[in-house]
C-alpha cells in the first residue's frame, strides 16, 4: 500500500489561507497515521501532520491545521500550562499529563470552534465524539462518593471532577445540556468548582490571534495563584 500523503488534496479556499501561514513559519511535513485517526505534532520550528492513509477528509485536516495556528500565534497554551501548573508538587500529581492534555485540548477545541464554523465547516464533524453525551450515568455520584474519605482527598476523583468539568463546558454540540451535571459538581466542591470558572471564563474571552502580550501566561499563572489556597492545608491520596 502506498503510504505518501498528498497533502494538496487536503487543502482548498477554505483553509488555503491557514496552511500558508503555518507553513511560513514551520518546517511542515505529513506521515501516516496508522490509528485511523488525524493530529498534528509540533516540535521548536516544525510540524509534522500525522493522515490516515488513503483517507482525504479537509474537514479533519483543518481541525489539525486550527491547532498549528494556535502555534503560529506563539500562544503555547499546552507546554506553559504544564510548567506552570508543575511548579507544584501536589498540582503535578493531580493535574498528571493525561489531565492536563484534555484541559489543554478541551480550552484549544473552544477557541478553534469559531474559526471552523466562520470557515463553512460543518459543527457535527468538528470532533470524533461529537454526538456522545459526555456524562455517563451514575458517574459523578461516583466522584461525589469517593472524593474526600475522612480527611483524605482522593487524587483520582478529583482529576474525574476537573476532567468533567472542561468535558461538559467545552462540548461544542448545543443540543447536551449538562446544566445538572454541572450543579452537581458544584455541590461535591463549591471552591473548586469556582475556580475552574473562572479560569474557563477568562479562556472564552481570549482571541489567540491577537496576544501580542502573551496573556495566556497570565490566564495560567492566575490558575496556579487561585489553586493554591484551595490545596493547602488538604492531603491528597
Amino acid at each position: 500500500m502506498d503510504s505518501t500523503i498528498d497533502h494538496t488534496r487536503l487543502i482548498n479556499s477554505r483553509n488555503e489561507d491557514l496552511f500558508e501561514k503555518v507553513q511560513s513559519k514551520f518546517e511542515v511535513s505529513f506521515e501516516p497515521s496508522y490509528n485511523g485517526e488525524h493530529s498534528v505534532y509540533t516540535i521548536g520550528s516544525s510540524i509534522t501532520f500525522y493522515i490516515p492513509v488513503g483517507v482525504y477528509s479537509v474537514d479533519a485536516f483543518t481541525h489539525e491545521l486550527l491547532h498549528a495556528y494556535i502555534d503560529y500565534h506563539e500562544a503555547y497554551i499546552g507546554g506553559n500550562f504544564k510548567n506552570t501548573m508543575w511548579q507544584s508538587n501536589i498540582l503535578k500529581q493531580l493535574l498528571d499529563p493525561p489531565l492536563a492534555e484534555h484541559i489543554t485540548n478541551s480550552i484549544a477545541h473552544t477557541l478553534m470552534l469559531p474559526l471552523y464554523l466562520e470557515r463553512g465547516f460543518e459543527r457535527s464533524i468538528f470532533l470524533l465524539d461529537y454526538h456522545e453525551f459526555k456524562a455517563e450515568p451514575g458517574f459523578i455520584g461516583q466522584i461525589a462518593r469517593y472524593y474526600k474519605q475522612g480527611a483524605l482527598y482522593n487524587l483520582s476523583a478529583i482529576r474525574n471532577f476537573i476532567g468533567k468539568y472542561f468535558a461538559f463546558k467545552c462540548d461544542p454540540n448545543p443540543t447536551f445540556n449538562y446544566n445538572a451535571q454541572l450543579l452537581q459538581l458544584k455541590e461535591i466542591d463549591t471552591q473548586l468548582y469556582q475556580i475552574l470558572e473562572d479560569y474557563f471564563t477568562r479562556w472564552a474571552g481570549y482571541d489567540f490571534t491577537a496576544d501580542l502580550l502573551s496573556e495566556y501566561r497570565d490566564i495560567n499563572a492566575d490558575f496556579y495563584t487561585s489553586l493554591k489556597p484551595w490545596i493547602n492545608g488538604k492531603r491528597f491520596g
